[in-house]
């Protein structure tokens, strides 16, 4: 897939804009578009999170394993050492 990048023109109020702010001053971001980019990454994550959750839920709910390489870990009390 290629990098293209589009650009975008958002209004943000004065609490937002002094959030970013906030985020290069500290030096958690480079700059504006920087704090922006890393806001956008941590939503991608939580919705990674969110649809792994999903599938995590629907596994239990049909009783299957969860981590199928764990099971025998569960099931011993002496798991091997092999």
């Amino acid at each position: 897939m290629e990098d293209v990048t589009t650009q975008i023109a958002i209004r943000l109020d004065g609490t937002e804009l002094a959030a970013l702010d906030a985020e290069v001053a500290e030096g958690r971001a480079a700059s504006r578009s920087d704090a922006v980019r890393r806001g956008i990454a941590y939503l991608q994550r939580a919705q990674r999170y969110r649809d792994e959750e999903g599938r995590l839920v629907e596994l239990a709910r049909k009783g299957e394993s969860v981590y199928p390489e764990l099971d025998d870990i569960l099931v011993s009390a002496y798991p091997s050492l092999d």
